[in-house]
């Protein structure tokens, strides 16, 4: 992600210094933020994954739904609706249902949607950006490195 950030600010440098073509070059601005936008949403979505593995294999037992909303920020009602519950209404404490379970939740949210949505607008920004104008290569030589680094972690 910092490396994204790097180049993001590198681009916008290369971009205020340079004339000529501005529909080329707030396309380009355009696609570097899409870019951020999806890595950083991307981001949050991993992190909720390491958390909720993590929760998981430190309880070592079921899990109250009351003390997974805290460690999740998932409301109570979330938690019953997508994850799995024992017989004592209690969430188990493995890891491997929890992370499915917490699949459910951003399938049923329309996160995983909205992400896949993003990936595919950057794809076809992409592929717009071709053939830039020579005072944008270098630009887009750097957004190429960005995207390379967004479809690596997306």
């Amino acid at each position: 992600m910092k490396k994204a950030f790097i180049l993001l600010l590198v681009i916008v440098f290369m971009l205020t210094g340079c004339g000529g073509n501005p529909h080329y070059e707030e396309d380009l601005k355009d696609t570097a933020g899409t870019i951020l936008d999806s890595a950083a949403a991307v981001e949050e979505i991993a992190n909720e994954y390491a958390n909720i593995w993590s929760f998981s294999i430190q309880s070592g037992t079921a899990i109250e739904v009351k003390d997974m909303s805290e460690a999740t920020g998932l409301g109570e009602d979330d938690i019953r609706e997508h994850f799995q519950l024992n017989a004592a209404g209690n969430v188990p404490g493995d890891f491997s249902t929890n992370v499915g379970s917490l699949r459910s939740y951003f399938e049923g949210t329309g996160k995983l949607d909205e992400v896949k949505k993003s990936s595919d607008e950057i794809k076809e920004k992409m592929s717009k950006l071709k053939d830039p104008p020579s005072k944008f290569e270098k630009a887009y030589d750097e957004m190429l490195d960005m995207y390379a680094y967004y479809k690596e972690y997306a």
